[in-house]
């Protein structure tokens, strides 16, 4: 307990020393008064403007999806018809059999 009274009285007696070491700031109504320069670094200092890509014309898009005589794919001439070759459904035939 004496140790925190004398680090408290020590304190108190340093600190009308430690008073005169700050600045004082000058009177906000003064209009002479000198001011410090404020170094704020600029926001936009590492922005870097937006740059749109060379975009493929409607041309060049409909010929990447459209599909190559090279690449697998279903032609509408591979489609199923409804000619001879075509499978008859036992339910259709069945039933315009009874009604004759």
């Amino acid at each position: 307990m004496r140790m925190f009274i004398a680090a408290l009285a020590g304190a108190a007696a340093l600190l009308p020393a430690l008073v005169h070491a700050t600045t004082a700031l000058p009177d906000p109504t003064d209009a002479a008064a000198s001011v410090p320069t404020a170094s704020v670094p600029s926001v936009f200092a590492d922005y870097q403007p937006y740059r749109d890509q060379k975009a493929p014309s409607w041309q060049e898009l409909n010929r990447a999806v459209t599909t190559s005589p090279g690449k697998p794919g279903m032609s509408h001439g591979q489609m199923p018809s409804g000619g001879a070759g075509a499978k008859s459904n036992d339910h259709t035939s069945h039933q315009e059999e009874s009604a004759k």
